[in-house]
This record gives structure tokens, C-alpha cells and sequence, in this order.
């Protein structure tokens, strides 16, 4: 296998686990949007599993930067 093809293929890994990081942080979102209804009153609120899923963006966020850096030092690599 020449290195070119073994980076390629480290890339297109490290792509797919972006895309399933972004995903992933994306339905924390929409569920802390649902959880932070405006027309809720404030004592009703689930603040609690909120900040629970704030947390756990927070760290798939890491996550998927270091993935976005990994995946611009193959690219550089590979002169794309």
C-alpha cells in the first residue's frame, strides 16, 4: 500500500467521524432548544438536563476540533 492511499484513507475516516461528531452535537442542540421552550414557565424548566447536555456538547465540540485539525495536517500531506 503506498502512503498516498493510507492517507487517503485516514482521511475519509477522520471525515466520517466529523460528520458523526457533528451529528452527534447536533441533536444535543435541538434537544437543549426543546428544553429551553420560551413559553415554558422558568419552574418548569429541566435546567438540570440542560446543563447535562451543554456539557456533553461541550466535549464532542473538543472532539470534533481536534478531528478538523487532524483532518487539515492529512489534507496539507496530501498537497490538498
Amino acid at each position: 500500500m503506498t502512503e498516498n492511499v493510507k492517507f487517503q484513507g485516514r482521511l475519509r475516516e477522520k471525515e466520517l467521524e466529523a460528520e458523526k461528531l457533528e451529528l452527534k452535537i447536533r441533536g444535543l442542540r435541538d434537544a437543549m432548544r426543546d428544553g429551553l421552550d420560551p413559553f415554558e414557565p422558568i419552574a418548569d424548566l429541566p435546567l438540570d438536563v440542560v446543563a447535562a447536555q451543554a456539557v456533553d456538547a461541550a466535549e464532542l465540540q473538543i472532539q470534533l476540533l481536534q478531528v478538523l485539525e487532524d483532518i487539515r495536517a492529512i489534507k496539507k500531506t496530501l498537497g490538498k
